[in-house]
């Protein structure tokens, strides 16, 4: 697919529902990132330990994870647009609790919150799906993730201001109060979306107790939905919900440890992941434009593949190396979402999106929960090398497993 087409022509994707998701993911990864840089740094400012950071990790995880059954659920039955458009301002809402926190345990209720009102994932996934045709989902995820990464770009400077301008503290409050304007406008553009549900299987909003009365009906639904689908992608699924826990808990650490441990200042720091944001721009898209005529599956390996020398750099680097790691770790990243996001969505029929994306999201954010206690307790009472490690000796077999039983579909559904 030509970059052109992204944008004009009886093809595009810029258009409709992906243009107004694109938009608020703009909104969104613009203010987020911004106190994501020194979050970390902020939560032990709180009274928070090195353990605890998994620990405040580990209950918005949990959360997250209770709430994509009856999402996926919700999603196929009930319809995409009502979750995804309603459900964002609650994420607003959690935001507050960050600004006002005297101690940490705020900001595990904040985040609790916001994971409650994230029920609208795996509706919200369903719906990118839906909106992208077959042939062009590689260079719209492409595009989707670029765009994202360039508005992002000046989070890390943003922070760093406000961080030497207004100290620690006032900084990062100032930066979440962003963040919660932010996300309400989000949601008020959202409100624009259309359903992509077929009429036939949305069945209108559900109250709030005729959606608790479902879940134990969405959980064996959501189980049950394995039988319909390939082996590839079941262990398309197992592989990805092991790779994304492990990169997740190594993300809370990595600025603890750069700062304290490689003895990075905190401007530096956002200058390396300024850096990462821009430099893994033009080859994610390139990736993107090339996987749909090249196949997903190639890129996933890759992704895979260019953690190992990301993490090995990283435990001893100084700020040079440092670079060159988190150009390494920042297109893996980007490389194994997209083509992941991609593949699954042309594994998965329309109208189990929902509730395959739920079942997929519980264990991804299970599992993701049970290994950040895990890395939180390598990291504070082991070594703090061991969680980076980890992540480098681990990605070998992932990809070996995803390029032996994983297989992209002959026919990709629409």
């Amino acid at each position: 697919m030509k970059l052109s087409s992204v944008f004009s022509g009886a093809s595009t994707v810029l258009k409709g529902n992906f243009l107004i998701l694109t938009l608020s993911w703009a909104i969104m990864y613009f203010a987020g990132p911004i106190p994501q840089t020194y979050a970390s740094l902020y939560y032990l400012s709180l009274g928070a330990d090195e353990f605890l950071l998994s620990v405040i990790a580990f209950a918005g995880s949990i959360a997250l994870a209770f709430v994509q059954f009856p999402g996926g659920y919700l999603a196929d039955k009930h319809g995409r647009r009502w979750l995804v458009s309603t459900m964002t301002y609650g994420l607003a809402v959690g935001a507050f609790f960050f600004i006002i926190a005297p101690s940490w345990p705020f900001i595990m209720l904040g985040m609790i919150i916001q994971s409650v009102c994230a029920v609208y994932g795996p509706a919200l996934m369903a719906m990118v799906i839906d909106s992208l045709p077959p042939e062009n989902r590689g260079a719209g995820y492409s595009f989707q993730w670029v765009v994202t990464s360039l508005v992002l770009l000046p989070a890390p400077l943003i922070a760093e201001y406000l961080v030497f301008a207004f100290e620690l503290d006032l900084g990062m409050r100032i930066a979440y109060t962003i963040v919660m304007v932010a996300y309400f406008a989000t949601a008020t553009l959202r409100l624009k979306l259309k359903e992509t549900l077929p009429p036939n299987y949305g069945g209108g909003r559900p109250k709030i107790l005729e959606a608790l009365s479902e879940y134990p009906k969405a959980v064996r639904e959501s189980i049950s939905v394995w039988h319909k689908l390939s082996k590839s992608a079941f262990y398309l699924f197992l592989v990805t919900i092991a790779v994304n826990g492990i990169v997740v808990s190594c993300y809370t650490y990595f600025v603890v440890y750069a700062t304290s441990v490689l003895n990075i200042t905190e401007s530096q720091w956002a200058f390396v992941m300024a850096f990462m944001y821009l430099s893994v721009a033009v080859p994610g898209i390139v990736a993107g434009l090339k996987m749909d005529t090249m196949g997903r599956k190639t890129f996933l390996i890759l992704g895979y593949l260019l953690y190992a020398p990301g993490m090995l750099l990283f435990v001893t680097a100084d700020f040079n190396l440092l670079l060159l790691a988190f150009f390494l770790y920042g297109l893996g990243n980007t490389l194994q979402l997209t083509s992941y996001q991609v593949l699954i969505g042309d594994m998965i029929p329309r109208n189990l999106r929902g509730t395959a994306n739920g079942c997929i999201q519980f264990f991804m954010y299970l599992v993701q929960g049970v290994l950040q206690i895990v890395v939180g307790f390598l990291y504070a009472f082991v070594s703090p090398q061991l969680p980076f490690l980890l992540l480098a000796v681990a990605a070998v077999p992932f990809a070996a497993l995803v390029a032996l039983k994983v297989y992209e579909p002959s026919v990709r559904e629409i």
